[in-house]
């Protein structure tokens, strides 16, 4: 599976409530994972997740 398919993936399990997904968007886009790294989406899909209880997002929200 390519970076854009798995992201494709990622955002569509989001969508449909997977705080787990929305994590890993975030990390993915924070590591640069899906090609560059983009921190304004990072910090948007961590955001999110935090929202909803993600401890790993918390602490990625405090790098960004």
């Amino acid at each position: 599976m390519d970076k854009k398919q798995k992201l494709l993936d990622l955002i569509d399990k989001a969508g449909k409530g997977s705080i787990e997904a929305a994590e890993q968007i975030a990390i993915g886009y924070f590591n640069g994972d899906f090609g560059e790294k983009n921190p304004t989406k990072a910090k948007k899909w961590a955001s999110y997740a935090a929202k909803h209880g993600s401890e790993a997002s918390m602490e990625l929200l405090e790098k960004l």
